[in-house]
């Protein structure tokens, strides 16, 4: 006997509830899934940001530290006396007083931060009795275990977990270096800065954010110096977890902690300054909350009506997917192009709210970026000024003596042209207007400086200008051409025992450049001294001569600090059989090239 047969709305109802059902639960199984992992990566990379933002944090405050240490070694009174100290020679300063003369120098650096010194001798020297070192001998402090790591610095500072001694044991971050001698820079003692670790556990504990994770800092020696757990502070980390640091292996992954025995995320964060490592550790609960109850709420929503669930599904899918979806390419924006607030009105009072912070991060943004520029030409413009106000005085001395000989020679107009000449020079160098001057006025300011050194050196001196034409309305640095010339007679032609000083000036346009070559016949330099003079001048590691005037390297630096990385200065073996110098600048319209280019040859750069 056959079954009634269902009617076909059932059918229809059942087969569309059926087919409902399973598209419902095979997209969420998918997006269950799919939530998960980018709720993952999203958990790993926020938390990574907030890890290296942290242990940048923790940079700036040791990096301030070591600056303000390094003006209470360097200082010319604590260097003479160490350095005497370690030489055997009679130490005329009491080492009391020169105790107390540490303590003020510290104290109007900085408070709460004790400085001990060795001498080479052993004796120690301490800024303040209430913070002290726990060594107080030097063969303790000799012996601990990282000493040695600390001698292979070179110099630089070592920051390790430690014990300090106030009224009693206190756990301290101590920062030790070798001290050098600024003259010679040999080993004159040894430096170790100290300060309570609260301090350093206050700054991370209003920087670290309530969150579901577990955050530490360790040392070098894998030390923890910070958790948000109190009770690690002081004790050894995971060997195993700081065998992985050490490692260098992947910044995010799994792993079971040796305090809990639970599995957790961890993230890390390596700091190339100190060596410290900035941990995070989260649950997985912490990301996968969010994500079961949405789970949970798809179930009901199945329960409830197939119809109604992929109703409002979709109705709230798009309400809820499209400020966020808008939101999100405006984030990518970020770093590309221009990004403005976004002036629109939600329902939703959690979007209007995530819309808020995201306009406040905009304006945030433009204000932090517009204050950094600012800040960037400042400095420049303050390099600038730096490098402008040296000047040679022996071409002062030099020149006076001159005019007081002329003087006395009775040849009274001859000294007049001279001191007009002599003042007009002053006051070009020194006159406080634009650092861009025309080249006519550069070139006139080399003619009075030429003027002067001919009445000095007489017909001994031959200096052959040449200008290409239609170059003189180009705009230049002030003190752009005295400068080389005044190198190629001090350096190049008065070494010369004989014979004729020979100095070619040529300025001409190379393509978008402005190039000005001074080459001389003086001593010059074979091609291995040239190459190391060269890098010494593009590393700024020129030594000045005693009189303190604009050298290579500072005309060099002038250059890249107005016009940037690509122009500057190189060296060549001039023909005339001494050394050549060629600057190179920005035009102000790109020209032809000039006839130049054989002399300067490939690109002039």
């Amino acid at each position: 006997m056959l079954r009634r047969p269902l009617p076909i709305f059932v059918q229809l109802l059942a087969g569309i509830f059926l087919i409902s059902v399973l598209v419902i639960a095979l997209t969420n199984i998918l997006n269950y899934r799919l939530t998960s992992q980018v709720m993952l990566n999203r958990m790993a990379d926020y938390t990574q940001q907030s890890v290296e933002q942290l242990s940048d944090k923790i940079d700036v405050l040791l990096a301030q530290y070591d600056q303000l240490s390094q003006l209470v070694v360097f200082d010319d009174r604590v260097q003479q006396t160490l350095n005497e100290a370690g030489s055997g020679k009679r130490v005329a300063e009491d080492p009391i007083e020169f105790s107390r003369y540490i303590g003020q120098k510290t104290r109007h650096i900085a408070n709460g931060m004790l400085i001990h010194l060795f001498d080479r001798s052993g004796h120690g020297y301490s800024s303040t009795d209430s913070l002290q070192l726990f060594w107080r001998e030097y063969d303790e402090a000799s012996s601990v275990t990282w000493y040695s790591k600390m001698a292979r610095m070179d110099g630089k500072m070592l920051w390790v977990y430690g014990p300090a001694w106030r009224d009693g044991e206190i756990p301290a971050i101590i920062g030790a270096r070798k001290i050098k001698y600024t003259k010679d820079l040999h080993i004159i003692g040894d430096e170790f800065l100290v300060f309570p670790v609260d301090k350093l556990n206050r700054m991370i504990g209003q920087t670290v954010q309530p969150i579901e994770r577990k955050v530490q800092v360790m040392d070098p020696l894998g030390n923890i110096v910070y958790s948000t757990q109190s009770s690690e502070i002081g004790t050894a980390a995971d060997t195993g977890l700081f065998a992985k640091f050490a490692d260098g292996g992947p910044l995010f992954f799994d792993w079971t902690t040796r305090e809990e025995g639970e599995q957790m995320y961890v993230t890390y964060a390596k700091s190339a300054y100190t060596g410290w490592t900035t941990i995070a550790y989260f649950r997985k609960e912490a990301v996968y909350s969010d994500t079961s109850q949405i789970w949970i709420h798809a179930l009901l929503t199945i329960a409830a009506g197939t119809a109604v669930a992929l109703i409002l599904v979709a109705y709230f899918t798009w309400t809820l997917t499209k400020p966020i979806r808008y939101l999100a390419l405006g984030m990518n924006r970020i770093g590309r192009q221009a990004v403005h607030p976004v002036k629109m009105r939600f329902t939703s009072r959690e979007i209007s709210l995530l819309y808020a912070n995201y306009n406040q991060m905009v304006n945030q943004l433009k204000t932090l970026i517009k204050r950094l520029s600012e800040q960037q030409i400042s400095v420049q413009r303050a390099q600038l000024v730096a490098l402008k106000a040296q000047f040679r005085p022996h071409f002062l001395y030099n020149s006076l003596n001159l005019i007081y000989w002329t003087i006395e020679d009775g040849r009274a107009e001859e000294a007049q042209e001279m001191t007009l000449a002599l003042s007009d020079l002053l006051r070009y160098s020194i006159h406080p207007t634009s650092d861009m001057v025309m080249l006519r006025d550069d070139l006139d300011q080399l003619e009075r400086y030429l003027f002067l050194q001919r009445s000095r050196y007489g017909r001994v001196l031959q200096v052959n200008v040449e200008v290409e034409e239609g170059l003189e309305e180009q705009r230049v640095l002030r003190l752009m051409l005295q400068p080389l010339v005044e190198n190629a007679i001090r350096h190049g032609l008065e070494q010369k025992e004989q014979g004729d000083w020979r100095i070619r000036v040529c300025i001409c346009r190379k393509g978008d450049r402005l190039l000005c070559a001074v080459e001389d016949n003086g001593t010059g330099l074979d091609a291995d001294a040239m190459k190391r003079l060269e890098i010494r001048v593009r590393q700024n590691q020129m030594p000045e001569g005693k009189d303190g005037g604009i050298g290579l390297s500072n005309l060099h630096s002038q250059l890249q600090s107005f016009f940037g990385e690509p122009y500057g200065l190189r060296l060549f073996a001039s023909p005339l059989g001494g050394l050549g110098v060629i600057l190179s600048l920005p035009l102000d319209k790109a020209k032809p090239a000039s006839v130049w280019s054989d002399l300067l040859g490939g690109d002039g750069r």
